[in-house]
């Protein structure tokens, strides 16, 4: 049973074992400082890894806030979990492993997760109103809305997956052809391709999340108390 479960953990691609790998990391990362966060004395003062931390999500809070309103609480922590997960894939090549941005099925997965996160938000927040908008704003209409619907899905995942991807294959064909002498610029093309890059993508993926979950909210919602 035991050399069974070896043998497919063995057969699974690289992409995936780095993508469980990161999976875990995060979740560990997140049970430690929802622990600290829980000790905090409310007249105490933080130390400063704490206040970076805190200050990130209430920056991420305030930015979904405006964007969908009421429905912050629902979005931000897939919105930040998203992040985390994506940049660290995008710069996970710096470290000798195989980037799971770098594959359309985990591009794709991402790209999935974002649609369905943005249809809840909708639902959360219209109830089946929600579904009603595919019809608007007159019935002939219908065949175009569900065909805006899907296209994030294919645009989203191909734009993560080929910058990702581009950036990793110039690597690859500097290092090869350069020989040791890549040693001497492959740094600069690293902070490039990985950490900027991976940090624009980042960026990118999250934003378009939250607009395109902003669009399927009430107006309502958007009135904060």
């Amino acid at each position: 049973m035991i050399q069974t479960i070896l043998d497919y953990i063995n057969s699974l691609p690289n992409y995936f074992l780095t993508s469980l790998f990161l999976m875990a990391v995060i979740s560990i990362f997140a049970f430690f400082i929802g622990n600290s966060v829980a000790r905090l004395d409310v007249g105490g003062k933080p130390n400063l890894f704490m206040v970076g931390i805190i200050s990130f999500v209430d920056m991420l809070n305030k930015f979904v806030r405006s964007y969908v309103g009421k429905n912050w609480r629902f979005l931000t922590p897939i919105a930040l979990t998203m992040a985390i997960y994506v940049f660290l894939s995008n710069i996970s090549g710096i470290f000798a492993l195989d980037s799971p941005t770098r594959y359309t099925a985990i591009t794709f997965s991402l790209s999935i997760t974002a649609f369905f996160v943005i249809q809840i938000t909708g639902f959360v927040s219209q109830s089946w109103r929600h579904f009603l908008g595919i019809f608007k704003p007159i019935p002939l209409m219908f065949p175009l809305n569900v065909i805006s619907e899907f296209t994030p899905i294919i645009s989203m995942a191909l734009r993560l997956f080929g910058n990702i991807a581009s950036g990793a294959l110039i690597l690859t064909v500097v290092y090869r052809g350069a020989g040791w002498f890549s040693l001497l610029f492959t740094p600069a093309l690293h902070m490039l391709f990985d950490i900027a890059f991976g940090l624009i993508q980042t960026l990118v993926i999250v934003l378009l999340t939250v607009i395109f979950a902003s669009q399927k909210i009430d107006e309502a919602d958007l009135e904060i108390e």
